[in-house]
């Protein structure tokens, strides 16, 4: 690939992309930026629900006015950052006549990817069995919580759900705490579009040899589980179940992350040999500890911890992170979003850009994460509004008559507003 050049590896390819909440979204916005013109297809009265994940107070606390309609849809951090580059379309699929204008996208397109609940695309007609009459060579990726197979084909699969019986879940939490933890916001999600974008490029390499297209079933319970690696591992060979280590590593010792000055700020350190020790002690100071061994820094890991931050918690973390890495000693700070978006590597690297919508204003958004270093990948376009690219998409894409446009506008067929209850 000749990023430089601008030659990306999808280039010439379009992606219908009918898809919600993060994985299916996250996974378009990846097929985007490797050069793929990626359509998002929502419905008026079923939008993809993180438009409506804002915080109100946030946008509307200065002013004390209400959020408008068209704010209310178009503002929501979460979609504007996994959705950019894309345009948008407003169809209603659940009419005959919104599911032929998704039909003759695909005509159109290469791809389709989806994250809706299995009997979602069969009850509206566009599942794969639906969708390969009409285009025979088309990739058509399903991705979601546990897969199209049964038992458990329809469970919830939002966060938890997906995390609770990948094994991920059981593994993490405090040490020697009892008490399983989540890991986050919501986990599966970004792993198991990273394993449908690799599976999608796998399907693309086939397609462009033999021509032949291919339905590509992910589940995010699948790719999760790959997750918990050596302890699988060590379940299967040994039958041993491992207990919570928290931050603590099986081998390494002292490793944790420790507190540092100022208001929940923290530093990772790890010592990976005698090595690392010698030259932790001569920073920090604790030659209480100095000849201790491996074995004795595991046996005494709660008292070298309590000595180590009660160095830590008075300097900064960026300052222990420069004078641990200068000795050799792995150390780096826990940055939140605030530190990175600032942060010299980050922005030497131009792993963000600022962008206008017409919406929210100006927005720092992610750039591509394959196209960065001395000549970062430009952010094509923000987020589109809802239904932004309606006429653009029907009259010229598809060739329909403007008129023909007015008329399924007028009767609810498109739209470029959100419909709520009540409407």
């Amino acid at each position: 690939m000749d990023w430089k050049s601008g030659r990306l590896p999808l280039a010439g390819l379009r992606v219908v992309d009918w898809s919600l909440y993060w994985a299916g979204p996250y996974l378009g916005m990846m097929l985007h930026d490797l050069g793929a013109e990626v359509i998002k297809v929502e419905a008026p009265a079923h939008c993809d629900p993180m438009r409506t994940v804002i915080d109100v107070n946030r946008y509307s606390g200065d002013t004390g006015k209400p959020l408008t309609a068209e704010q209310r849809a178009n503002i929501s951090q979460h979609f504007n950052e996994w959705n950019r580059g894309k345009l948008g379309i407003g169809v209603e699929l659940a009419d005959p006549r919104g599911r032929q204008i998704f039909l003759d996208l695909v005509t159109q397109s290469h791809i389709v990817i989806e994250n809706h609940r299995p009997g979602a695309k069969d009850k509206l007609g566009i599942a794969y069995s639906d969708v390969v009459e009409t285009k025979p060579d088309i990739i058509y990726a399903s991705l979601s919580g546990f897969g199209q197979t049964l038992p458990e084909r329809d469970a919830m699969a939002l966060g938890s759900p997906v995390e609770l019986p990948s094994g991920l879940f059981l593994r993490n939490g405090y040490l020697d705490d009892d008490t399983p933890a989540k890991t986050g916001f919501s986990y599966g999600d970004p792993v198991g579009a990273l394993a449908a974008l690799s599976a999608v490029l796998l399907a693309v390499r086939q397609w462009r040899k033999s021509g032949e297209g291919r339905y590509l079933d992910i589940a995010m319970r699948d790719a999760l589980s790959f997750g918990i690696g050596t302890a699988f591992t060590d379940w299967s060979m040994n039958g041993a179940a491992r207990s919570r280590t928290g931050n603590r590593h099986p081998v390494y010792a002292p490793q944790g992350v420790y507190r540092a000055k100022g208001d929940d700020q923290w530093v990772a350190i790890s010592v990976r040999d005698d090595r690392d020790w010698q030259a932790l002690v001569g920073v920090v100071g604790a030659h209480d500890w100095q000849n201790a061994d491996i074995e004795s820094r595991r046996d005494n890991h709660d008292e070298i911890d309590a000595a180590i931050e009660a160095w830590t918690s008075e300097r900064e973390a960026r300052d222990i992170e420069g004078e641990l890495q200068a000795v050799g000693v792995p150390a780096g700070a826990v940055l939140d979003f605030a530190q990175l978006k600032v942060d010299p590597q980050m922005t030497a690297r131009g792993a963000f850009a600022e962008i206008e919508h017409p919406v929210f204003g100006v927005e720092l958004r992610a750039t591509s994460q394959w196209a960065r270093g001395d000549r970062p990948q430009p952010l094509e376009r923000p987020a589109p509004c809802f239904g932004q690219h309606n006429r653009e998409i029907l009259t010229g894409l598809l060739g329909m008559d403007a008129w023909v446009v007015d008329d399924l506008e007028r009767e609810g067929v498109i739209a470029d507003r959100i419909k709520v209850s009540g409407d």
